[in-house]
């Protein structure tokens, strides 16, 4: 008889949390402040302050103090806050640079691995919403040493180009499915007195970004770049790199809008939108933007988001490459970790996650329908863990060990791919231990 009680109320306590939550009373019986933290984003910060709104009339116990900053200034002031445990949910990104068995053991684990490691990220295990996620994504972005640690919201593109497909129509052009066919498409644009290609490379990492999509399509497995560097291999002077290197810089050189160097991220889009320029190599986050700022501008033409066509065998360009965005931690050491997690089932409701993806324009990581277009046709392929998601730096390692393209011609000061490579790897090297 004893023993059925203690069951019954083993029960109750599992259930308490969530139960409380409904009648009002609150998290050990009282209001809750439940702190989410994340980078600034238009479209996410919109749709979240809308849901917000929702979750805290059904849970008016629950008060949500929600903060924004720009990505350089949150990437400064969210570890200060997991450190003192002054957040209860912050977001970072799906799980990426894997440490692999070339890697060796003297590496440095990426951040949201330490967290995990010093006790600062709550396992996620055990909640039923989980299973509203893609097992793959869950499998992939999701768990580290066979435990569920974040959520998941997103996977985004982030080596795709944006093209107006009536600019194309109207000089005979269609989607260029190799890079010669590239070339030749901004040959006769630039013949016809159209700026070929726009981009913002006043922040500098748009244009490193979209280098993945170069590295994708030389490398039919980015690891194989990444096992080379860490086993002394020729590393980023692999011919195939420099060739990546060479093509994008050719690119650049010839066939971006001059002064592109000092365009600010965001007004790129403008003028993109307002026909200044036929293509726009950009994240696939920036779909809607594009759509309502045609929209904006009147200048109603269709556009398209493509491969970066970097091979000149067109089945090497099938494929997207990207990284699991916006993915949601509960601080292991939060005093509202329950109201945390039921934040977390809220926003996993199908029909509040529908709306949530198809505001921010990403390719889902639950089984629902997408209502943008563009991101309808990108989810018919494939997309790729992005080389920069399996990288792995070198503690100490130089400034140009990166291997990004920012300090070739014309961004920097580089003439030659070849030239840039041989610097890389000297710097790559010298931080071996």
């Amino acid at each position: 008889m004893r023993k059925g009680v203690l069951s019954a109320s083993v029960l109750a306590l599992i259930l308490l949390p969530f139960s409380v939550f409904a009648s009002g009373s609150g998290e050990a019986g009282g209001k809750v402040t439940l702190r989410i933290d994340t980078w600034e984003n238009p479209a996410t910060t919109e749709i979240l302050t809308a849901l917000n709104k929702e979750f805290m009339a059904k849970y008016p116990n629950i008060t949500i103090e929600l903060t924004t900053s720009p990505t350089d200034q949150f990437q400064q002031s969210n570890p200060l806050r997991i450190q003192a445990a002054d957040v209860d949910i912050w977001s970072g990104f799906g799980f990426a640079q894997k440490v692999q068995d070339f890697h060796g053991k003297n590496v440095q684990l990426a951040a949201a691995y330490q967290n995990i490691e010093a006790g600062f990220v709550e396992p996620l295990d055990d909640q039923p919403f989980i299973k509203n996620y893609k097992s793959e994504t869950v499998a992939e972005a999701m768990t580290y040493k066979d435990k569920v640690y974040g959520v998941c919201m997103g996977n985004v593109v982030i080596s795709g180009i944006f093209w107006n497909k009536d600019l194309f129509k109207k000089y005979g052009l269609v989607q260029p499915k190799t890079y010669n066919e590239l070339i030749a498409a901004c040959e006769t644009l630039k013949k016809n007195g159209v700026v070929p290609i726009t981009a913002a490379g006043g922040p500098v990492w748009p244009i490193n970004m979209i280098n993945v999509g170069f590295i994708g399509a030389m490398f039919k497995d980015a690891n194989i770049l990444e096992k080379s560097l860490w086993t002394g291999g020729p590393g980023f002077e692999e011919p195939k790199y420099v060739e990546a290197l060479s093509k994008y810089q050719r690119l650049m050189l010839n066939y971006y809008e001059p002064g592109f160097q000092t365009i600010d991220y965001n007004p790129h889009v403008g003028r993109f939108a307002a026909g200044k320029a036929a293509m726009l190599p950009d994240g696939i986050w920036q779909a809607n933007s594009i759509a309502a700022a045609i929209k904006e501008a009147g200048s109603n033409f269709d556009f398209g988001y493509m491969q970066v066509p970097a091979s000149d065998n067109a089945a090497d360009n099938q494929a997207y490459y990207g990284k699991g965005d916006l993915m949601w931690f509960v601080h292991g050491k939060s005093k509202n970790k329950e109201a945390a997690k039921a934040w977390l089932a809220f926003i996993s409701e199908k029909a509040n996650y529908t709306r949530f993806i198809n505001a921010v324009g990403w390719m889902p990581t639950q089984d629902v329908t997408v209502t943008n277009k563009i991101l309808d046709e990108v989810s018919k392929f494939p997309m790729k863990l992005s080389f920069e998601q399996i990288h792995i730096s070198r503690e100490g390692q130089g400034e140009m060990a990166g291997g990004l393209v920012q300090y070739l011609t014309p961004m920097g000061t580089i003439p030659t791919a070849a030239e840039y490579a041989k610097k890389a790897m000297a710097d790559w090297n010298a931080a071996k231990k």
